[in-house]
């Protein structure tokens, strides 16, 4: 008698368990499956680290300046430009581009890059490969 006392308390402990452990897998899947990508892409890589794909990151971090208020660097003038095409440029505007770009510090140009991009200013093409050998000058 006491060996089906035993039987029957041991079957009961194993349907437990067995519940507890498919109850906290469900759980695990729904709580992995309401992860945004984002939240993916950022558990994948480091903080503060680039995935491999410089030029894709800085046009990424530019994409999203966008989205934060517009900054001045002196360049107000610049402002007139506003919602021009970035080959719509004379030699002497894009001068007026260049001037700016190299009186602030090289840390700036980031910076100088994202406001451009809230004020709806787009940077000549003369200019754009200057722009981000300086932006990975200062990330090396």
């Amino acid at each position: 008698m006491n060996n089906v006392y035993i039987i029957c308390a041991v079957t009961l402990l194993l349907i437990f368990v067995l519940y507890y452990l498919d109850r906290y897998n469900k759980i695990n899947k729904i709580s992995k499956s309401t992860e945004t990508p984002e939240q993916a892409t950022q558990e994948s890589v480091p903080a503060g680290e680039c995935c491999g794909k410089h030029a894709v990151c800085e046009k990424q971090k530019l994409a999203e300046a966008r989205l934060r208020s517009a900054q001045y660097f002196d360049d107000e003038e610049l402002d007139r430009f506003a919602g021009r095409s970035s080959d719509d440029y004379t030699d002497q505007e894009v001068e007026e581009f260049r001037y700016v770009m190299y009186t602030m510090g090289q840390d700036e140009v980031r910076e100088w890059m994202e406001c451009l991009q809230a004020r709806n200013i787009e940077l000549p093409d003369e200019l754009k490969e200057e722009c981000y050998s300086m932006m990975n000058e200062i990330d090396r």
